[in-house]
């Protein structure tokens, strides 16, 4: 099953898109547990789009939601500001100040993130989450 949002990176938005992902991912076979932090890892996601791609300006975002047998993945995309979170160090925990643990947490919760490089109109990521615990060690970061 796929399907595509076109978003404006407003946080407004958040909560309509999460409450429609929820519904697909509960389709897709998905526990609640699951759901919750796929839906975690996505909002991290797009909240540092709102933020940091878009300094809290209006700009556009795409998702693209595609569920299968195997896997669910989402690609965000968004024409902000080049970020590569695939980059970004772990934390040192714990944390002397709040924040700053969006890309920990997306990477804990999610099988692959991938940076698409070669994107050129602003960045693309790649949230893999598989269904099978046999390919989950395969090629995750």
């Amino acid at each position: 099953m796929q399907k595509r949002f076109e978003l404006v990176s407003k946080s407004e938005v958040l909560s309509p898109l999460r409450k429609e992902l929820r519904q697909l991912l509960g389709q897709g076979g998905w526990e609640k547990k699951s759901t919750e932090e796929i839906l975690l890892a996505i909002d991290e996601a797009l909240t540092n789009i709102i933020r940091h791609a878009y300094g809290g300006q209006p700009g556009a975002m795409v998702v693209l939601f595609d569920d299968g047998p195997e896997k669910t993945e989402i690609i965000l995309e968004d024409c902000g500001k080049k970020f590569d979170p695939t980059q970004v160090p772990p934390p040192e925990l714990p944390r002397h100040k709040p924040g700053g643990l969006g890309v920990h947490f997306i990477r804990t919760i999610m099988d692959r993130v991938v940076y698409d490089e070669a994107f050129k109109e602003g960045n693309r990521l790649h949230l893999i989450k598989f269904k099978s615990k046999k390919l989950k060690g395969e090629g995750a970061l």
